[in-house]
């Protein structure tokens, strides 16, 4: 490998490849390989720094929200219904 930025930050991978991948590496359930490669897209690429910030962010909002479920007599009324519609 050379000393140039652009040689050694060059990862392999496209954009695209992170987006299908970024759920995995956020959380942290990817090869150290891919990590590697990941991160060294993410090292010459902004708008995949921004779109992993974003998603990142997302995700840790919705995670903080309160699991919210229907009381049991209306998921028992939703249930029945939508066994009777859907039952043809």
């Amino acid at each position: 490998m050379t000393d140039s930025p652009s040689q050694w930050a060059h990862s392999g991978l496209t954009c695209r490849d992170l987006t299908e991948r970024v759920s995995e590496y956020l959380d942290d359930n990817i090869s150290i390989l891919t990590k590697v490669r990941i991160g060294l897209h993410l090292a010459s690429c902004a708008h995949c720094r921004t779109y992993v910030q974003q998603i990142d962010l997302v995700s840790s909002v919705l995670n903080s929200l309160p699991n919210l479920y229907p009381p049991p007599m209306n998921r028992l009324r939703l249930h029945q219904q939508f066994a009777t519609r859907y039952s043809d």
